[in-house]
């Protein structure tokens, strides 16, 4: 059986050379080979673009460094290579998300991701615990949310 899995941007920035907190090498690895495996899909939606390039952005003017090159590289990869399946939400992703918001999670992006998860019937792959505690709190299931630490537990 394949898990298809819906990815918070988190899982993306290793693409562009930043590190991610909690988020080591070996189980970047392990994730790749999970997916060349067969045992994953990794599936994305377009709007994380939006908190990528914020995020490159910032981490290129800590480090003082020039991404261009980088940024060309790693877009065709994330874009072209078939790696990752890019998806659009649906109608009833947009009003669940849009009822997130109504209740007080501003995060608009991390609000579609778990809605287009519920709506696609797919795992959404993030290591956002206080959203998860926001959905607890209101109420919403997240038995569909899952870190990599998790994930890589399961596949064993």
């Amino acid at each position: 059986m394949v898990l298809n899995l819906l990815l918070d941007s988190t899982y993306l920035l290793p693409s562009f050379g930043i590190k991610v907190e909690g988020l080591s090498d070996e189980q970047i690895l392990r994730l790749r080979v999970a997916k060349i495996k067969g045992k994953v899909k990794f599936y994305c939606l377009p709007l994380v673009w939006v908190e990528i390039i914020s995020k490159v952005h910032r981490e290129a003017r800590r480090r003082r460094v020039d991404v261009e090159n980088i940024i060309a590289v790693a877009t065709k990869s994330l874009l072209d290579s078939g790696f990752y399946e890019w998806i659009t939400p649906g109608s009833k992703a947009i009003e669940l998300a849009f009822k997130l918001r109504v209740l007080g999670h501003r995060d608009n992006i991390d609000n579609l991701l778990y809605a287009t998860s519920l709506e696609k019937n797919m795992v959404f792959l993030t290591m956002d615990k206080e959203f998860r505690e926001f959905l607890s709190n209101h109420g919403y299931k997240t038995e569909n949310l899952m870190d990599h630490n998790q994930l890589l537990s399961m596949l064993g």
